[in-house]
Protein backbone atom coordinates (compact mmCIF):
# COMPACT_ATOMS: atom_id res chain seq x y z
CA UNK A 1 0.00 0.00 0.00
CA UNK A 2 1.27 3.53 -0.74
CA UNK A 3 0.63 6.27 1.64
CA UNK A 4 0.96 9.60 1.35
CA UNK A 5 1.35 12.17 4.39
CA UNK A 6 -0.09 15.46 3.58
CA UNK A 7 1.43 17.99 5.64
CA UNK A 8 4.48 19.89 6.29
CA UNK A 9 7.04 18.57 8.51
CA UNK A 10 6.20 19.17 12.11
CA UNK A 11 9.77 17.14 13.80
CA UNK A 12 8.16 18.75 17.08
CA UNK A 13 4.86 17.02 16.92
CA UNK A 14 5.58 13.65 18.64
CA UNK A 15 2.10 12.09 17.45
CA UNK A 16 3.14 12.51 13.66
CA UNK A 17 7.00 11.64 13.99
CA UNK A 18 6.03 7.99 15.94
CA UNK A 19 2.84 7.27 13.99
CA UNK A 20 4.90 7.81 10.57
CA UNK A 21 7.34 5.24 11.84
CA UNK A 22 4.86 2.81 12.88
CA UNK A 23 3.14 3.14 9.45
CA UNK A 24 6.32 2.87 7.54
CA UNK A 25 7.12 -0.62 9.03
CA UNK A 26 3.52 -1.61 7.63
CA UNK A 27 2.91 0.79 4.01
CA UNK A 28 4.94 2.51 1.63
CA UNK A 29 4.68 5.83 3.40
CA UNK A 30 5.81 8.97 1.77
CA UNK A 31 5.56 12.18 3.95
CA UNK A 32 5.59 15.08 1.10
CA UNK A 33 3.22 18.11 0.99
CA UNK A 34 4.42 19.29 -2.26
CA UNK A 35 3.80 16.24 -3.85
CA UNK A 36 0.38 16.37 -2.58
CA UNK A 37 -0.45 19.96 -3.74
CA UNK A 38 1.40 19.31 -7.36
CA UNK A 39 -0.64 16.18 -7.70
CA UNK A 40 2.43 14.10 -7.66
CA UNK A 41 2.85 10.21 -7.36
CA UNK A 42 0.57 7.58 -7.29
CA UNK A 43 -0.96 6.65 -4.20
CA UNK A 44 -3.79 4.33 -2.28
CA UNK A 45 -4.19 6.60 0.48
CA UNK A 46 -3.84 10.36 1.23
CA UNK A 47 -3.48 11.02 4.99
CA UNK A 48 -4.43 14.22 6.25
CA UNK A 49 -4.10 15.81 9.66
CA UNK A 50 -4.24 19.34 10.35
CA UNK A 51 -5.68 21.74 7.20
CA UNK A 52 -4.03 24.63 8.59
CA UNK A 53 -0.39 22.51 8.13
CA UNK A 54 -1.00 21.18 4.89
CA UNK A 55 1.43 22.89 3.11
CA UNK A 56 3.35 26.27 4.26
CA UNK A 57 1.15 28.37 2.54
CA UNK A 58 -1.86 27.25 5.06
CA UNK A 59 0.93 27.79 7.69
CA UNK A 60 1.29 31.18 6.56
CA UNK A 61 -2.07 32.03 6.49
CA UNK A 62 -3.15 30.51 9.26
CA UNK A 63 -1.05 33.22 10.84
CA UNK A 64 -2.14 35.85 8.09
CA UNK A 65 -5.58 35.56 6.94
CA UNK A 66 -7.05 32.88 5.47
CA UNK A 67 -7.91 33.59 1.67
CA UNK A 68 -11.05 32.32 -0.60
CA UNK A 69 -8.17 31.67 -2.95
CA UNK A 70 -6.52 28.75 -0.73
CA UNK A 71 -9.55 27.36 0.25
CA UNK A 72 -10.79 26.76 -3.63
CA UNK A 73 -6.68 25.38 -4.21
CA UNK A 74 -6.89 23.08 -1.95
CA UNK A 75 -10.72 21.72 -2.79
CA UNK A 76 -8.95 21.33 -6.22
CA UNK A 77 -6.07 19.21 -4.97
CA UNK A 78 -8.91 16.91 -2.86
CA UNK A 79 -10.85 16.66 -5.55
CA UNK A 80 -8.03 15.38 -7.76
CA UNK A 81 -6.74 13.09 -4.97
CA UNK A 82 -10.06 11.78 -4.36
CA UNK A 83 -10.21 10.06 -7.63
CA UNK A 84 -7.32 8.46 -7.47
CA UNK A 85 -6.83 7.49 -3.96
CA UNK A 86 -8.96 7.00 -0.16
CA UNK A 87 -8.22 10.87 1.62
CA UNK A 88 -8.64 9.82 5.58
CA UNK A 89 -7.99 12.53 7.69
CA UNK A 90 -7.38 12.23 11.76
CA UNK A 91 -9.47 14.52 13.52
CA UNK A 92 -7.07 16.07 16.13
CA UNK A 93 -9.15 19.61 16.78
CA UNK A 94 -12.72 21.03 16.37
CA UNK A 95 -10.98 24.33 14.53
CA UNK A 96 -7.42 25.41 14.76
CA UNK A 97 -6.22 26.31 17.86
CA UNK A 98 -5.76 30.09 17.14
CA UNK A 99 -8.59 30.55 14.97
CA UNK A 100 -11.70 29.09 16.61
CA UNK A 101 -14.17 31.77 15.58
CA UNK A 102 -12.84 32.24 12.35
CA UNK A 103 -15.34 31.42 9.81
CA UNK A 104 -12.64 31.34 6.85
CA UNK A 105 -10.80 28.51 8.69
CA UNK A 106 -14.85 26.74 9.88
CA UNK A 107 -15.23 26.76 5.66
CA UNK A 108 -11.41 25.56 5.38
CA UNK A 109 -11.78 22.51 7.60
CA UNK A 110 -15.87 22.06 6.37
CA UNK A 111 -14.09 21.77 2.63
CA UNK A 112 -11.21 19.54 3.49
CA UNK A 113 -13.77 17.00 5.25
CA UNK A 114 -16.27 17.23 2.15
CA UNK A 115 -13.78 15.58 0.07
CA UNK A 116 -12.54 12.82 2.59
CA UNK A 117 -13.60 9.28 2.39
CA UNK A 118 -12.91 8.18 6.33
CA UNK A 119 -12.37 10.39 9.40
CA UNK A 120 -9.87 8.44 12.49
CA UNK A 121 -10.73 9.94 16.10
CA UNK A 122 -9.86 9.02 19.07
CA UNK A 123 -13.06 8.37 20.97
CA UNK A 124 -16.68 8.37 20.41
CA UNK A 125 -17.42 11.70 21.52
CA UNK A 126 -15.45 13.23 18.21
CA UNK A 127 -17.28 10.84 15.67
CA UNK A 128 -20.76 12.42 17.62
CA UNK A 129 -19.99 15.82 17.52
CA UNK A 130 -18.72 15.92 14.02
CA UNK A 131 -21.75 13.91 12.80
CA UNK A 132 -24.12 16.78 14.50
CA UNK A 133 -21.72 19.69 13.18
CA UNK A 134 -21.71 18.43 9.26
CA UNK A 135 -24.81 16.86 9.68
CA UNK A 136 -26.32 19.47 6.85
CA UNK A 137 -22.75 18.95 4.36
CA UNK A 138 -22.98 18.04 1.08
CA UNK A 139 -20.20 15.04 1.23
CA UNK A 140 -18.45 14.31 -2.39
CA UNK A 141 -17.64 10.66 -1.79
CA UNK A 142 -21.00 9.90 0.74
CA UNK A 143 -21.12 10.15 4.43
CA UNK A 144 -17.39 9.34 5.56
CA UNK A 145 -16.59 6.22 7.37
CA UNK A 146 -15.73 6.75 11.23
CA UNK A 147 -12.80 4.47 12.79
CA UNK A 148 -11.29 5.00 16.93
CA UNK A 149 -7.63 4.61 17.25
CA UNK A 150 -6.57 6.36 20.44
CA UNK A 151 -4.23 8.27 20.65
CA UNK A 152 -1.25 6.42 20.57
CA UNK A 153 1.31 6.96 24.06
CA UNK A 154 4.42 8.37 24.49
CA UNK A 155 7.05 5.39 25.20
CA UNK A 156 8.88 6.79 22.67
CA UNK A 157 10.21 9.75 25.10
CA UNK A 158 12.92 9.33 27.86
CA UNK A 159 11.92 8.24 31.03
CA UNK A 160 14.92 7.18 32.76
CA UNK A 161 15.20 9.83 35.60
CA UNK A 162 13.51 8.84 39.11
CA UNK A 163 10.61 10.93 40.66
CA UNK A 164 13.42 11.35 43.42
CA UNK A 165 15.87 12.73 40.72
CA UNK A 166 13.43 14.73 38.77
CA UNK A 167 12.33 17.23 41.82
CA UNK A 168 15.58 17.07 42.86
CA UNK A 169 16.85 18.88 39.63
CA UNK A 170 14.00 20.93 39.71
CA UNK A 171 14.31 22.28 43.27
CA UNK A 172 10.84 20.68 44.57
CA UNK A 173 10.59 19.19 47.74
CA UNK A 174 10.16 15.24 48.45
CA UNK A 175 7.31 15.70 50.21
CA UNK A 176 5.56 18.31 48.11
CA UNK A 177 2.17 17.62 46.02
CA UNK A 178 3.37 18.81 42.56
CA UNK A 179 -0.01 19.58 39.89
CA UNK A 180 1.58 19.85 36.61
CA UNK A 181 0.47 22.07 33.80
CA UNK A 182 2.55 20.96 30.70
CA UNK A 183 2.27 22.18 27.23
CA UNK A 184 1.25 25.41 25.52
CA UNK A 185 -1.36 27.49 28.24
CA UNK A 186 -3.12 29.43 25.12
CA UNK A 187 -5.20 32.70 26.42
CA UNK A 188 -6.15 34.44 29.34
CA UNK A 189 -8.91 32.36 30.26
CA UNK A 190 -6.40 29.06 30.65
CA UNK A 191 -3.97 31.00 32.86
CA UNK A 192 -6.69 32.42 35.48
CA UNK A 193 -8.15 28.72 35.51
CA UNK A 194 -4.72 27.46 36.83
CA UNK A 195 -3.68 30.17 38.91
CA UNK A 196 -7.49 29.75 40.82
CA UNK A 197 -7.52 26.47 40.98
CA UNK A 198 -4.03 25.85 42.55
CA UNK A 199 -5.00 29.02 44.75
CA UNK A 200 -8.26 27.46 45.80
CA UNK A 201 -6.73 23.77 46.90
CA UNK A 202 -6.65 22.98 50.28
CA UNK A 203 -3.67 20.76 50.05
CA UNK A 204 -0.57 20.63 52.27
CA UNK A 205 2.59 21.71 50.85
CA UNK A 206 0.96 22.34 47.43
CA UNK A 207 3.55 23.38 44.45
CA UNK A 208 2.61 24.82 40.72
CA UNK A 209 4.73 23.03 38.51
CA UNK A 210 4.20 25.07 34.79
CA UNK A 211 6.32 24.21 31.71
CA UNK A 212 5.49 27.34 30.47
CA UNK A 213 4.19 29.81 31.54
CA UNK A 214 1.92 32.09 29.80
CA UNK A 215 2.78 35.96 30.80
CA UNK A 216 0.93 39.05 30.46
CA UNK A 217 2.78 42.24 29.96
CA UNK A 218 1.38 45.47 32.00
CA UNK A 219 -0.59 47.73 30.39
CA UNK A 220 1.61 50.59 30.18
CA UNK A 221 2.93 52.61 27.67
CA UNK A 222 7.21 52.80 29.01
CA UNK A 223 8.08 49.51 27.11
CA UNK A 224 10.71 49.63 29.50
CA UNK A 225 8.65 49.94 32.48
CA UNK A 226 6.81 46.67 30.77
CA UNK A 227 9.71 44.82 31.06
CA UNK A 228 10.72 45.51 34.21
CA UNK A 229 7.51 45.00 35.76
CA UNK A 230 7.65 41.39 33.81
CA UNK A 231 10.70 41.38 35.58
CA UNK A 232 9.58 41.56 38.97
CA UNK A 233 6.95 39.01 38.51
CA UNK A 234 9.10 36.40 37.34
CA UNK A 235 10.90 37.21 40.34
CA UNK A 236 8.49 37.05 42.93
CA UNK A 237 7.25 33.12 41.59
CA UNK A 238 11.21 32.49 41.57
CA UNK A 239 11.21 33.12 45.18
CA UNK A 240 7.73 31.72 46.03
CA UNK A 241 8.07 27.88 47.54
CA UNK A 242 4.93 27.31 45.71
CA UNK A 243 6.08 28.05 42.12
CA UNK A 244 8.16 26.58 39.33
CA UNK A 245 7.33 28.01 36.23
CA UNK A 246 9.35 27.54 33.29
CA UNK A 247 8.69 30.18 30.41
CA UNK A 248 10.75 28.49 27.36
CA UNK A 249 9.97 24.99 25.66
CA UNK A 250 10.99 22.09 26.86
CA UNK A 251 13.49 19.79 25.32
CA UNK A 252 12.05 16.46 24.77
CA UNK A 253 14.91 14.75 27.02
CA UNK A 254 13.55 17.09 29.82
CA UNK A 255 9.83 16.14 29.96
CA UNK A 256 10.14 13.35 31.94
CA UNK A 257 12.01 15.40 34.64
CA UNK A 258 8.01 17.52 34.58
CA UNK A 259 6.26 14.01 34.69
CA UNK A 260 7.99 12.41 36.81
CA UNK A 261 7.74 15.21 39.32
CA UNK A 262 4.58 15.05 39.43
CA UNK A 263 1.42 13.77 41.54
CA UNK A 264 -1.24 15.14 39.28
CA UNK A 265 -1.65 16.70 35.66
CA UNK A 266 -4.11 19.32 34.74
CA UNK A 267 -5.72 20.11 31.45
CA UNK A 268 -6.57 23.53 31.61
CA UNK A 269 -8.70 24.14 28.57
CA UNK A 270 -12.16 24.69 28.65
CA UNK A 271 -13.69 24.00 25.02
CA UNK A 272 -11.29 21.18 23.76
CA UNK A 273 -11.88 18.11 21.72
CA UNK A 274 -8.77 16.24 22.25
CA UNK A 275 -5.58 16.40 24.28
CA UNK A 276 -2.68 14.74 23.84
CA UNK A 277 -1.67 14.91 27.41
CA UNK A 278 -4.10 12.65 28.32
CA UNK A 279 -1.85 10.00 27.05
CA UNK A 280 0.96 11.84 28.10
CA UNK A 281 -0.02 11.81 31.81
CA UNK A 282 -0.83 8.17 31.34
CA UNK A 283 2.39 7.15 29.85
CA UNK A 284 4.30 8.16 32.99
CA UNK A 285 2.01 6.87 35.28
CA UNK A 286 0.53 10.03 36.60
CA UNK A 287 -3.06 10.88 37.39
CA UNK A 288 -4.75 13.45 34.93
CA UNK A 289 -7.44 15.50 35.32
CA UNK A 290 -9.22 17.83 32.40
CA UNK A 291 -12.37 19.36 31.49
CA UNK A 292 -16.07 16.89 31.24
CA UNK A 293 -15.54 17.81 27.15
CA UNK A 294 -15.87 15.60 24.00
CA UNK A 295 -13.36 13.43 24.18
CA UNK A 296 -11.56 14.58 26.80
CA UNK A 297 -14.16 13.99 29.19
CA UNK A 298 -14.79 10.78 27.71
CA UNK A 299 -11.66 9.36 28.36
CA UNK A 300 -10.77 10.46 31.59
CA UNK A 301 -14.21 9.21 32.91
CA UNK A 302 -13.58 5.92 31.11
CA UNK A 303 -10.43 5.03 32.85
CA UNK A 304 -11.39 6.99 36.62
CA UNK A 305 -9.70 10.15 36.36
CA UNK A 306 -11.45 13.33 37.51
CA UNK A 307 -13.13 15.96 35.51
CA UNK A 308 -14.18 19.26 35.95
CA UNK A 309 -16.85 21.07 34.51
CA UNK A 310 -15.93 23.78 32.02
CA UNK A 311 -18.61 25.58 32.22
CA UNK A 312 -18.02 26.17 35.80
CA UNK A 313 -14.09 26.41 35.99
CA UNK A 314 -14.30 26.25 40.06
CA UNK A 315 -15.14 22.98 40.13
CA UNK A 316 -11.34 22.08 39.03
CA UNK A 317 -10.97 22.49 42.58
CA UNK A 318 -12.27 19.52 43.74
CA UNK A 319 -11.21 17.39 41.06
CA UNK A 320 -7.61 18.49 41.34
CA UNK A 321 -7.99 18.02 44.94
CA UNK A 322 -9.96 14.34 43.81
CA UNK A 323 -6.47 13.63 41.62
CA UNK A 324 -4.35 14.07 44.62
CA UNK A 325 -6.31 11.52 46.85
CA UNK A 326 -5.83 8.98 44.03
CA UNK A 327 -2.53 9.69 43.04
CA UNK A 328 -2.04 8.56 46.80
CA UNK A 329 -3.56 6.33 46.98
CA UNK A 330 -1.31 4.56 43.86
CA UNK A 331 -4.02 2.47 42.38
CA UNK A 332 -5.22 4.88 39.20
CA UNK A 333 -2.01 6.18 38.02
CA UNK A 334 -0.70 2.30 38.09
CA UNK A 335 -3.80 1.34 35.68
CA UNK A 336 -3.47 4.40 33.55
CA UNK A 337 0.47 3.38 32.25
CA UNK A 338 -0.54 0.00 32.08
CA UNK A 339 -2.81 0.89 29.59
CA UNK A 340 -0.90 3.24 27.56
CA UNK A 341 2.18 0.75 27.37
CA UNK A 342 -0.04 -2.56 26.80
CA UNK A 343 -2.88 -1.36 24.71
CA UNK A 344 -1.74 1.76 22.83
CA UNK A 345 1.11 1.65 21.39
CA UNK A 346 2.21 3.78 18.46
CA UNK A 347 2.52 -0.01 16.29
CA UNK A 348 -0.60 -0.98 17.45
CA UNK A 349 -2.62 2.05 16.54
CA UNK A 350 -0.55 1.83 13.48
CA UNK A 351 -1.97 -1.24 12.81
CA UNK A 352 -5.50 -0.34 13.43
CA UNK A 353 -4.63 2.53 10.73
CA UNK A 354 -3.34 0.49 8.30
CA UNK A 355 -6.83 -1.56 8.83
CA UNK A 356 -8.60 1.02 7.93
CA UNK A 357 -6.89 2.21 5.14
CA UNK A 358 -7.74 -1.71 3.66
CA UNK A 359 -11.14 -1.43 4.62
CA UNK A 360 -11.70 1.79 2.59
CA UNK A 361 -10.03 0.39 0.00
CA UNK A 362 -12.54 -2.72 -0.80
CA UNK A 363 -15.62 -0.74 0.59
CA UNK A 364 -18.65 -0.76 -1.19
CA UNK A 365 -19.86 2.30 0.19
CA UNK A 366 -23.23 0.66 0.87
CA UNK A 367 -23.11 2.09 4.67
CA UNK A 368 -21.41 4.05 6.84
CA UNK A 369 -19.32 2.14 10.00
CA UNK A 370 -17.39 2.55 12.69
CA UNK A 371 -14.53 0.70 13.68
CA UNK A 372 -12.46 0.75 16.77
CA UNK A 373 -9.42 -0.27 18.65
CA UNK A 374 -10.51 0.94 22.26
CA UNK A 375 -10.67 -1.43 25.36
CA UNK A 376 -13.72 -3.11 25.90
CA UNK A 377 -14.34 -0.71 28.75
CA UNK A 378 -13.95 2.23 27.13
CA UNK A 379 -15.28 1.86 23.92
CA UNK A 380 -19.06 3.07 23.52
Amino acid sequence: MRLLVANIPLPQNRFLVDLNAALSKRVDLTHDEKMFWNKQGEFDVIHLHFPEYMTFEHERQYVGGLSDELIAATEDRLKFWGQRAKLVITRHVLLPHDALKDPQWEKMYEAVYRHVHGVVHFAQASVDEFKQRYANTGFVHGQPEHAIVPHHNYSSLPNVVSREEARERLGISSHSQVMLVFGAIRNPEERDLILKTFQGLRTKRKVLLVSRWKETLAKVSWIRLKYWLRDLNRLYYRLHPSYKLNYGFVEEEDTQLYLNAADVLLIPRLKVLNSGNITLGMTFGKVVVGPDSWDVGELLKDTGNPVFDPERPETAVAAVEQGFKLANEGHIGQTNQKLALEQWSAEQCGAKYVEFFKELAVSSRQQTGTTSCLPPNADN
